[in-house]
């Protein structure tokens, strides 16, 4: 699997880059399918704490799920995004 991560309005350090890759690797166990998976770090407008965003959208074949979440700090941002996902991913399995 393929990892993009691309920060908006701001520089990534290389430990948030390395957090990210590591939390999105761990979705490939719920589908081999994965192709690849755009990460977007960036800093939302206006003043509230609140306004670190992330989002992750998975190139599967026949599929392409996308969550989106927002909290004070990067690294939960992507935790509660990356738990969405496995979410998603779930609720798509096949049985």
């Amino acid at each position: 699997m393929q990892t993009l991560i691309k920060s908006v309005h701001f520089t990534a350090r290389p430990e948030l880059e390395e957090y990210t890759r590591d939390k999105i690797e761990g979705l490939s166990k719920l589908n081999t399918k994965i192709i690849r998976a755009h990460v977007t770090l960036s800093v939302e407008p206006g003043g509230s704490p609140e306004n670190k965003s992330c989002e992750i959208l998975l190139s599967i074949p026949g599929d392409d799920p996308y969550v989106k979440k927002t909290a004070t700090t990067f690294e939960e941002a992507v935790s509660l995004a990356t738990n969405a996902m496995e979410k998603v991913l779930r609720r798509k399995k096949p049985r």
